[in-house]
Formats: structure tokens, C-alpha cells, sequence
């Protein structure tokens, strides 16, 4: 009794649903990514409690370490900070968050990624695989990749973001919406901006009356910028109102948006060696997880498309890669040298069930707080 699983993205929603379905015996899991490498192209990733305290089940001690994970020294999530004075406008606070390993953690993606990789054995790892073709034909499913290799797994799972493929072959009039927000990220050694004054060691939402600027730690040897300010989407001159991801800009993009801050905002920006420039997307909720008689789901932004809302997106991911592997462990029983019949697709139906009604309740929130404001 065995079941077959591809899984389409090497992210960290795809990677921690490899670590944790690969705990059932019954389960041969195989992960195909598009990239030449598993190199993170992303910036900044924020953990919540949630996530890690699922990371930890799943032996990802790594992203438990401060080298790995900056927690605020001050032991309060996030602090709003007024953009010109400096006034602390607010702050989040922990509920039931006793272990300080579990606090709210921000880690560069690469550093996320590696931690994950270590659980994974290399030969079930597949890179360059770019898919081409998802097809149901009512007995199978068939990924094709651009390599002109296929493969027919009995269960896929899509974990390939929120411009997901897996899901456009099934739900292929989803919309994506720009939410009006440029977005400017950088990463970069904290050396650059470790002697300016005053500069916070807890991470720092600076609130403006329309542009805000985050800065924060990420583990304990580098620093991340994210800004943002509105578009005049009525405007057909304004700049930056391109659909992109991961493009280069010009770091006097942020001297020029961020002039009238207050210094210590100033003197940060002005430290920056480089920038990427993102536009952020965002789609209402799907109807369904499923598809194809329970041969396909989708978890993390390929299911929930919220954008990054919140921080939330890398917790949700791996919440629901959890959430997936437990509906699979409570309806397939563990393989035993007795059994010879395969898993049926009845069982997998019920399991596929039973992790959409768990998951949804949370993805279909984030979703709706994420779109009203946009």
C-alpha cells in the first residue's frame, strides 16, 4: 500500500510538505522544482509562533536558533513607530507564546530554505523541472515539463506560489489584482548600518500617512528593508505601475520616497547597497483546494492567494504542508509488511477533505482582512 506524490515547487510550503509526508511510511514523495538551484530569490520571511512550533515537530531545529531567526530582544512582535517623530503608535503582542524560541522570527529565505534542505534526501530533489502541462483524463494526471520528461503520480501536489500553474490548468480564470502597492525590499550585511545611532534592535514598522517603512534583524549577521508606498493607479504616467517581481531598482527611489522620515529612517535608507522592486498581487478565495477526483490540492499561495498579507504567507504554508501530511496519516493507515492493496481513491478523497475543512476556516480570513484593504 503505497501512494505516489509529486509535489510542483521547491519553496518553503512545497520543502516542509516533502519533510512531513515523507514521515508516513506509506508515502513516496518526490519534489520538482523549476529552478536550476534551490536559491531563494526572496528577501525577508517572517515566522510566526504557528509555524515554528510546526517546524518543530517536523526536526527543523535550525530556524529555532537566533543565527538563523532574529526575535525581538524586547519580546514584543512588531512596534509602529510615527514616520516623523518616533512615537511609538502601537505594538503586537504575544498570547500563550511562553517559549522564546517560538517568538516571531525574521530569516532570510535562504537561511529558511537551508534549514529545510537539511531534512531532505538529495535524490528526491528534481531541479529543472519547468512545467509545461497539467492534464486529467479521468483515470490519471500528467505533468509535463519543458525537459520533455513527465511524470503521473498518483497524488500531485501544487506548491508553485501564487502565479501557481498546477492551479491555472484547473481554475484558469482566477484573477490576480495589483492592490495599488509598490514594493521595495533589500537584504543586506548588518554591518552597513550597525554604528548609526539609535538604530532599533527590535523590528520597526515606521507608519507614515500613506508610505510606511519596515526594518528589522534577520538572523544575527544581516539586516532587511521592505517599503512601500501607493501607486496612482488613475494616473497613466505613474511610475512603477508595472506588474513585476524580483526587479532591480534604484535605492534613490527610497532617499526620494522616504526624505521627510524621521533620521534614523534617513540614515537606513541611505546604507542600502541595493534594491528589488515587486508589485503585489492578490485573488479572492477559490472554490475548491481539489481537483481531478482528489489527484491534485494545493497548499500555500497556490491555494490561498493573499499576497504576502500580514507576514502570514510562509506560517500558512507550513501549517497547511502539516495539516496535509496529518489528514493523509489519519485516513491511511501505516504500512505493514502484510498489506499489498494500494490506497484508494476514496481515501484519498476524504483525506483531501478533511485538510481543505481544516485549513480554510484560517486562509479564507487572511483573504478577506487582505482584500478589504486593497
Amino acid at each position: 500500500m503505497t501512494l505516489d506524490i509529486a509535489i510542483i515547487g521547491g519553496g518553503v510550503g512545497g520543502l516542509t510538505a516533502a519533510i512531513a509526508l515523507r514521515q508516513h511510511a506509506a508515502l513516496r514523495v518526490h519534489v520538482y522544482e523549476q529552478a536550476s538551484s534551490f536559491r531563494e530569490i526572496g528577501a525577508v520571511v517572517g515566522l510566526a509562533p504557528n509555524g515554528l512550533r510546526t517546524l518543530e515537530k517536523l526536526g527543523v531545529d535550525d530556524v529555532l536558533t537566533d543565527a538563523v531567526g532574529w526575535r525581538n530582544p524586547g519580546g514584543i512582535p512588531m512596534i509602529f513607530r510615527h514616520w516623523q517623530t518616533g512615537e511609538i503608535l502601537s505594538t503586537d503582542q504575544y498570547h500563550n507564546v511562553p517559549d522564546r524560541r517560538h517568538h516571531f522570527a525574521r530569516a532570510h529565505r535562504a537561511k529558511l530554505q537551508k534549514a529545510l534542505l537539511k531534512k531532505l534526501p538529495a535524490d528526491i530533489l528534481h531541479l529543472n523541472k519547468r512545467i509545461v502541462s497539467v492534464v486529467a483524463d479521468g483515470k490519471q494526471v500528467t505533468v509535463a515539463f519543458e525537459d520533455g520528461t513527465s511524470i503521473t503520480p498518483d497524488l500531485v501536489v501544487g506548491a508553485d506560489g501564487i502565479k501557481s500553474k498546477v492551479r491555472k490548468a484547473f481554475i484558469p480564470n482566477h484573477e490576480l489584482s495589483w492592490t495599488g502597492e509598490a514594493i521595495f525590499r533589500s537584504t543586506f550585511p548588518y554591518s552597513l548600518v550597525a554604528d548609526i545611532k539609535d538604530l532599533p534592535q527590535d523590528s520597526i514598522h515606521w507608519t507614515g500617512p500613506t508610505a510606511w517603512l519596515f526594518g528589522t534583524r534577520i538572523g544575527n549577521d544581516e539586516y532587511a528593508i521592505t517599503a512601500s508606498f501607493p501607486i496612482n493607479r488613475a494616473d497613466p504616467n505613474a511610475a512603477f505601475k508595472d506588474i513585476v517581481w524580483n526587479a532591480p531598482a534604484d535605492p534613490a527611489i527610497l532617499h526620494e520616497a522616504f526624505k521627510s522620515f524621521h533620521p534614523t529612517v534617513r540614515a537606513t535608507v541611505a546604507r542600502i547597497p541595493h534594491l528589488r522592486r515587486y508589485a503585489n498581487i492578490a485573488g479572492a478565495a477559490l472554490p475548491d483546494w481539489s481537483f481531478a477526483n482528489a489527484r491534485v490540492v494545493l497548499l500555500g499561495e497556490a491555494a490561498h492567494t493573499h499576497g504576502g498579507a500580514f507576514a502570514a504567507g510562509a506560517s500558512l504554508a507550513i501549517d497547511d504542508a502539516y495539516a496535509l501530511y496529518l489528514a493523509l496519516r489519519a485516513v491511511i493507515p501505516p504500512l505493514s509488511s502484510t498489506q499489498t492493496n494500494k490506497v484508494t481513491r476514496e481515501q484519498i478523497r476524504t483525506a483531501l477533505g478533511l485538510y481543505e475543512a481544516t485549513r480554510r476556516p484560517q486562509s479564507d480570513r487572511v483573504l478577506r482582512r487582505r482584500l478589504r484593504g486593497c
